[in-house]
């Protein structure tokens, strides 16, 4: 087999795994995760069910993928969302977050109920998804009471993780209907901003409650 060949054979392999995976969360997107079945896949991929298990695996094995994807882009929100103003911080990666699901609201809310549900965001291994998703708020803590803007009578390690609650139940109630993402944009911020007031000093803590009167009021 030549070289060229070889090449042809895996860029037509990674064009139907792409292909498996796109239909894989349009097929969740608009009729949930449960509703992903090797066989209604195959079909709506153009492919055969062996096919399928060949390039990817079972229903298990696409899931992992799908939402090991959502993890990457959730990831790269994360990172981008610093600045020097604590506040400007969590606007930026609520509103970044925000922008992500409404590009494909259907999917973003199976994706969260399947990883939900499959334990992804289980919260008591140190290395899981949890762990290096509430970091970020820890981290943000720590950097505004060296700043003077919180008190530390608060562990950084306590409010950090009830800061991350806020955005964490926010997004669950999001993806299951209860409000829409400005819903989502609001309880969270409000959630975050109520959490960070329980350990600011005076003058910071003054600059939240007017950021929580604007969002509560609006």
């Amino acid at each position: 087999m030549t070289v060229e060949t070889l090449s042809t054979r895996s860029t037509n392999m990674s064009k139907r795994r792409d292909t498996i995976l796109r239909e894989a969360r349009t097929l969740i997107a608009s009729e949930g995760f449960e509703a992903l079945k090797i066989r209604d896949l195959a079909a709506r991929a153009g492919l055969t069910v062996p096919t399928i298990y060949n390039l990817i695996g079972g229903k298990k094995e696409i899931l992992a993928i799908i939402i090991q994807q959502l993890v990457e882009q959730l990831q790269i929100i994360q990172d981008l969302g610093k600045t020097e103003n604590v506040e400007d911080a969590f606007v930026m990666q609520i509103n970044d977050l925000a922008d992500l699901f409404a590009t494909d609201e259907a999917f973003f809310r199976a994706a969260f109920i399947a990883g939900d549900r499959s334990g992804l965001f289980e919260q008591s291994s140190e290395k899981g998804i949890f762990a290096h998703f509430v970091r970020q708020p820890i981290e943000a803590c720590i950097q505004a009471t060296q700043k003077g803007l919180l008190r530390g009578q608060i562990p950084p390690d306590v409010l950090g993780p009830q800061i991350y609650g806020c955005y964490r139940l926010a997004r669950q109630d999001w993806a299951n209907k209860y409000f829409d993402l400005d819903g989502f944009r609001k309880q969270a911020l409000t959630g975050i901003f109520l959490c960070l007031a329980s350990d600011a000093v005076p003058v910071f803590r003054k600059r939240l409650l007017s950021e929580v009167l604007v969002l509560t009021s609006t």
